[in-house]
């Protein structure tokens, strides 16, 4: 879990939940390791590169990879978010959960 300073989770708090989840859950987590995970079974089952690529089945594969990793990664990034709203005391205003006082 990465540690934010006040002033660097006011940023992140600014660009919104959303954005976070998306960027630490999806890209940070669920796409990088979900295909790489894909490709090392590919690789462990004696899969040819770059025929592979082309079939049904690796093609499943990294879909589900893609979305276990990313399920956890989400957890993990919900969990990261709700560490740092109370560390940095926002939990405590009210204020919703995209960083926007407006709503």
């Amino acid at each position: 879990m990465r540690n934010y300073s006040a002033e660097q989770w006011k940023e992140v708090r600014e660009r919104g939940k959303p954005v976070f989840m998306f960027r630490t859950g999806f890209l940070g987590r669920g796409l990088p390791f979900g295909v790489l995970v894909a490709v090392v079974v590919e690789i462990m089952r004696g899969g040819v590169f770059p025929d592979a690529l082309q079939d049904t089945g690796f093609l499943l594969r990294t879909l589900l990879a893609v979305a276990v990793f990313t399920l956890s990664g989400s957890l993990g990034a919900q969990a990261n978010w709700s560490v740092h709203e109370r560390r940095h005391g926002y939990a405590d205003r009210g204020v919703g959960d995209s960083g926007s006082a407006s709503r």
